[in-house]
């Protein structure tokens, strides 16, 4: 009979505790991970680069841009002609003569043209060009 009762009681006990245990295993389905609040994104002025699909120091660049969350429009000169024209057109107005005209050519902040990837230079022009 005190085994009867002692199971009896272990079934209510456990019967009472299905709410609870439903309520957590519903609660828990409903959870989500909170991220921390995201640091605003550094602001940097506009970059446009212009490239040749084949070309590796291109690659570079838009590698070293993309590796820092750098945003930049990239104008592939042997895909489009219009990017190629638009790229004579630079060179045209900064006065380069034609044999030493290439890519990457990289403008930050519309004013500062560089010619050739080297990391210092950009760097140092993304500290000058006003961000937007």
């Amino acid at each position: 009979m005190f085994r009867t009762i002692r199971i009896t009681g272990c079934l209510l006990i456990a019967a009472c505790m299905l709410p609870s245990f439903a309520a957590a295993a519903e609660s828990a389905g409903k959870q989500s991970i909170v991220a921390p609040p995201a640091v605003p994104a550094k602001k940097y002025p506009p970059v446009v680069i212009y490239t040749l699909s084949t070309c590796p120091h291109c690659r570079e660049a838009k590698e070293y841009f993309s590796q820092h969350n750098i945003p930049f429009v990239n104008r592939e000169v042997d895909t489009d002609d219009q990017h190629m024209a638009d790229l004579m057109t630079i060179y045209d107005a900064m006065g380069v003569p034609e044999q030493k005209r290439g890519v990457p050519l990289i403008i930050i902040g519309n004013t500062i043209r560089l010619q050739g990837f080297n990391k210092d230079k950009i760097e140092e022009a993304l500290t000058k060009a006003p961000a937007q």
